[in-house]
């Protein structure tokens, strides 16, 4: 490999420096476990790269018989929320679970991701991060809810700015009120259909969230459902290597990742004839995106590159730049891993702690724990 584009924690450090933000990024060849995980164990808002263990739990409960593919869902104004196809669609609208699954990966719909969410269980999501050993990634906040919360919709909320809305949910969390704080924002917007609730966020927000940008950016920073990359990658391979759920569904979730709309991040950065799951995620100050990328010899590599603490300007520019970063982490994995002394992480057994740093400051990862290779979806 040539030296000046070896993928050490300096170049991941120069690539998003321009950013001015905080940059994580863990990527893994799953067929020789070697890892690269630089500021991997840091927590990030993970935007709509959320979708995904919402997604593992779906199909999880698929799996389980407790809910069917072909199972339809009735749309009612009050699921309706802003980044949405279906809030322009009717109420009675019946979905299939099938169908919600794809609008909520491809297109990020925001609608179709609280129905799945409602239907599984709010708390089912986070319980089954667990039960895989996933600490580091808490779903707790709906869309729904999220928003309505930012536009100052209700009695809790009304008047405040960012700060203030941030401060109200901390005092919330800490009197143990916040699942009382959130059926009251419902119970109280339930009249809200989603033509007004578009327009109110809208007015609150602007059409793509450049509007009091400062305001969204403190309540997406601290408020936004969180995870580490390290936690989302390993998720990734548990899906690649049908670990987390059975083989069918792990190959129908890597099937919905594929048809992803979105592809300016990660797939911008890689050859354009390679299969690539992707989910991407956005708030203020945040941009994000988690890939599984199968190599021409069809060896899965999961790759996560998130971004916090930047500017709209930054924001702006940061899908280039996780490109770059992409391309970086695809040219050390993709090849033979990479060999210990270019020294990056290349050392695929386990660290003594989540997100241990070597002595470069790249953590050294785990290596895998399933069948070398996980396989490439049908």
């Amino acid at each position: 490999m040539d030296p000046a584009r070896e993928c050490t924690a300096a170049r991941l450090d120069d690539l998003g420096a321009e950013l001015g933000g905080t940059v994580g990024a863990c990527a893994r060849n799953l067929a020789t476990g070697v890892t690269i995980a630089h500021g991997a164990g840091e927590l990030f808002p993970l935007a709509s790269v959320f979708k995904i263990p919402v997604m593992v739990e779906v199909m999880r409960q698929v799996d389980r018989g407790a809910l069917r593919l072909d199972e339809r869902l009735t749309l009612a104004e009050a699921d309706k929320s802003p980044g949405s196809t279906l809030i322009h669609c009717h109420a009675g609208l019946a979905p299939t679970v099938r169908d919600l699954l794809y609008l909520m990966i491809t297109l990020s719909d925001n609608t179709a991701t609280d129905m799945l969410w409602r239907r599984v269980g709010l708390g089912s999501v986070n319980a089954a991060m667990r039960t895989l050993g996933l600490a580091y990634i808490d779903c707790y906040l709906p869309n729904r809810e999220y928003f309505l919360m930012g536009c100052g919709a209700g009695s809790d909320w009304q008047g405040l700015d960012g700060a203030g809305v941030v401060a109200r949910w901390r005092e919330f969390e800490a009197a143990g009120a916040t699942d009382a704080a959130l059926r009251r924002v419902l119970d109280e917007n339930a009249g809200l259909d989603g033509a007004a609730f578009r327009r109110l966020y809208d007015e609150r927000w602007g059409y793509a969230g450049e509007r009091d940008y400062d305001d969204g950016f403190t309540i997406d920073q601290a408020l936004d459902n969180q995870g580490t990359p390290y936690d989302v990658m390993e998720l990734l391979a548990m899906i690649a290597e049908a670990r987390c759920a059975s083989a069918p569904s792990c190959r129908l979730m890597v099937g919905v990742m594929s048809r992803q709309e979105w592809r300016e991040k990660i797939p911008a950065g890689l050859p354009p004839d390679l299969l690539i799951a992707n989910k991407t995620g956005g708030v203020s100050g945040t941009s994000n995106d988690a890939a599984l990328v199968y190599t021409r010899e069809k060896v899965p590599i999961a790759m996560v590159v998130f971004c916090k603490g930047l500017s709209l300007e930054a924001a702006a520019r940061a899908p280039q730049v996780i490109a770059r970063i992409a391309a970086c982490l695809y040219e050390h994995l993709a090849g033979d891993g990479g060999a210990a002394d270019h020294g990056a992480a290349s050392d695929h057994r386990a660290a003594s702690e989540h997100g241990a740093a070597s002595d470069d400051g790249v953590a050294l990862g785990r290596g895998p724990s399933a069948t070398p290779g996980g396989g490439v979806p049908a």
